[in-house]
C-alpha cells in the first residue's frame, strides 16, 4: 500500500513538472511573439517621472485655453506600466514591454497566475479619434498559446473605452498618431456645458 502511495506521488509530481515545464519553456521561447523593433526596452524611474511631468504641463497648458501636444515614448510608457505594475501587490505580470509602431500599440509581459504557471502574454491594441475622443480597440490579445476569443476582445476595448472616456471628460482630442516609438496626442480642453 505504501509503495502504491508512493509510486502514484512520484506520478503526479513528475505530472506537475511536465505540465510546469511545459507551461514555461515553450511560451517562454516562442517566437511568434513580436519583440519591440529597437530591442528590449529599459524601465527607469526617470522616464517616468518625465511622462508624468510633461502630462501635468501640458494639461496646465490645456487648462489656459491652448493646445496640449503630448508625446509618449517606447521608454516612458513601458517605465510607468513596469513601475506601476511593480508597485501593485498581487498582479502577477512581470516584465512588461509596451511599444508604439505601425499605427498599433504592443504590450507582452509575462504572466504567472501560479506556480509552475508562467505565460507570455500579448495584446495589439489600435486607438483612433472618435468625436474627440480616443477609443481603443483590441485586435489581438493571447496568453501563452491561447488567444482570446473576439468576444472577450470587445468586451475588453469597451470596458478599456468606458474608463478613458471617464478620464477625458473635459479634453477635446483633436489629433492621435502612432508612430514609431511614440505616440503623439493633441487637443484642446472641452467648453463646460
Amino acid at each position: 500500500m505504501a509503495h502504491h502511495r508512493r509510486a502514484s506521488l512520484i506520478i503526479i509530481i513528475l505530472l506537475l513538472a511536465v505540465v510546469g515545464f511545459g507551461c514555461q519553456l515553450p511560451f517562454g521561447k516562442n517566437t511568434d511573439y513580436p519583440v519591440p523593433p529597437e530591442g528590449n526596452i529599459p524601465v527607469s524611474q526617470e522616464a517616468a517621472d518625465r511622462l508624468k511631468d510633461n502630462f501635468r504641463s501640458e494639461m496646465a497648458e490645456a487648462a489656459s485655453g491652448d493646445e496640449f501636444r503630448l508625446f509618449i515614448t517606447n521608454e516612458e510608457i513601458t517605465s510607468l506600466v513596469a513601475l506601476t505594475v511593480q508597485d501593485t501587490a498581487g498582479l502577477p505580470l512581470s516584465d512588461p514591454q509596451v511599444w508604439f509602431t505601425a499605427g498599433r500599440v504592443y504590450m507582452t509581459g509575462t504572466f504567472s497566475p501560479s506556480w509552475p504557471f508562467r505565460f507570455n502574454s500579448l495584446i495589439v491594441a489600435t486607438a483612433v479619434v472618435r468625436e474627440g475622443r480616443v477609443v481603443i480597440e483590441v485586435q489581438q490579445a493571447q496568453m501563452g498559446p491561447f488567444p482570446f476569443p473576439q468576444e472577450v476582445l470587445q468586451t475588453a476595448s469597451d470596458s478599456i473605452n468606458q474608463t478613458l472616456a471617464e478620464m477625458q471628460l473635459d479634453l477635446q482630442i483633436s489629433t492621435l498618431e502612432i508612430l514609431e516609438g511614440e505616440l503623439q496626442l493633441a487637443g484642446t480642453r472641452r467648453a463646460p456645458e
